[in-house]
């Protein structure tokens, strides 16, 4: 077996806090784009002239980006190396985040739909090779809750993004938020470049891009966790993003104002961080699969209620908190499943593409519930009907348990793995 082989086998033996800390501020970095570029585009539209609804190619385009960064991560990654490509992700996106401020006062809406798909490229390929280069490098006992907490950093990004957004946007205008992400990436990237280091290698260049290939997903090992997990991150973003994306609206049925309705989306998002908050302490206890399970019940739960009866404001919004937890809990366990169930090579490319399922959910799912609200059906309806398809990723969250558990059953009865038969796991 190569040296490659046996670290990637033996793992490291301590937790490297500044590589999570760098990985976690990366991570963070794409909520923080998401969250920027929801605050701006009022703004943006306003000084521009032009009705919001113009502003939808640059933002369908931004996924569109992130869903092809999220595919090509793993093969990048064996290619060039994941630590410069992460270093390299992070600074892309700096710049083409500077590069969405220069373009805006030309008010083109061609030249920043371009920039907004290069974008989103680059912030697709972070996500994942962020997950895969902090959990290689911790023991494997803590893997899943370092992926927890690393992928905690969508969430507060979120929440960082909403928080500076209105303060930046007066002070500095449409542009300002843009700036203020990219001149921060900056700054991050001299704190990667200092402490961040090459996780270990798989075996020679070609073995590795060979282990990061999609094809690998479908090995007889793993082909029915793939299938499951695929399952549960297109379901459960549809019903998650269509709960974030028309909580709004469903506050105004509940007598909400106006004014008031987007308090609802800071309560989903501080839910959702006291529920991967809480996924740490659980995956060290049950599991990342059970403890999914759990939380999109909850989430169903919550949602579910919302057509049973009428609440007063703060039950509604307990409500929201509690569909918050659940799915997006839920929407941070798909990396850290991806982590367990795929092995070192094939790891980056496992969490990119059960993400990707996941981010095309997010366009499927608000899109039909738009087109049932244009119908005349009710808000809290619609939110009750995306429980549907969170029930079904809980489902899936179930058998990928029973899965893990039968496993673990047949390996505490199989002898251990001798030298030849460890050389041949990458």
């Amino acid at each position: 077996m190569s040296n490659g082989e046996q670290s990637v086998t033996s793992g490291s033996t301590q937790i490297k806090w500044g590589i999570l800390a760098v990985a976690f501020l990366a991570v963070l970095s794409d909520g923080f784009d998401t969250a920027a570029l929801a605050a701006s585009v009022p703004a943006m539209a306003d000084d521009w002239g032009v009705p919001v609804g113009d502003f939808t190619l640059p933002l369908a385009l931004t996924n569109l980006g992130v869903v092809v960064g999220y595919m090509t991560a793993g093969w990048l990654g064996a290619a060039l190396g994941r630590k410069q490509l992460l270093i390299g992700s992070v600074a892309a996106c700096s710049i083409l985040t500077i590069l969405s401020a220069v373009v805006l006062p030309l008010e083109s809406m061609a030249l920043f739909s371009g920039v907004r798909l290069a974008t989103g490229a680059a912030i697709g390929i972070l996500l994942p090779v962020a997950v895969s280069v902090t959990t290689d490098m911790v023991p494997e006992r803590y893997r899943q809750r370092v992926s927890v907490g690393v992928t905690l950093g969508l969430p507060v990004g979120l929440i960082v993004g909403g928080l500076v957004g209105s303060p930046l946007l007066d002070l500095f205008g449409s542009g300002g938020i843009f700036w203020a992400g990219g001149i921060a990436g900056i700054i991050l990237l001299v704190a990667m470049a200092a402490v961040l280091e090459e996780p270990p290698a798989v075996g020679t260049k070609t073995e590795a891009k060979k282990a990061a290939g999609v094809a690998r997903l479908f090995d007889p090992a793993f082909r029915a966790n793939t299938g499951l997990l695929w399952a549960f991150a297109f379901l459960l973003f549809i019903g998650a993003y269509t709960l974030s994306s028309w909580v709004p609206v469903l506050l105004l049925d509940y007598g909400f104002s106006a004014n008031d309705a987007p308090i609802g989306l800071a309560v989903v998002s501080f839910g959702g961080v006291l529920g991967c908050l809480l996924v740490i302490p659980l995956t060290a206890r049950i599991g990342i699969s059970a403890v999914m399970a759990v939380m999109t019940a909850l989430g169903i739960g919550c949602m579910g209620l919302f057509g049973l009866t009428s609440f007063g404001s703060w039950g509604v919004l307990l409500l929201l908190a509690g569909a918050g937890a659940g799915t997006m809990a839920g929407q941070m366990g798909v990396l850290t499943m991806a982590v367990a169930v795929y092995p070192a090579g094939a790891r980056t490319t496992g969490v990119g593409m059960a993400t990707a399922l996941g981010r095309i959910g997010t366009i499927v799912g608000p899109a039909v519930a738009g087109a049932l609200i244009a119908q005349g059906m009710g808000a809290s309806n619609v939110i009750v009907l995306a429980a549907v398809p969170v029930a079904l990723a809980c489902a899936a969250a179930i058998a990928l348990a029973l899965r893990d558990r039968s496993k673990a059953d047949d390996d505490r009865t199989q002898p251990a793995l001798g030298p030849d038969d460890r050389s041949r796991v990458l």
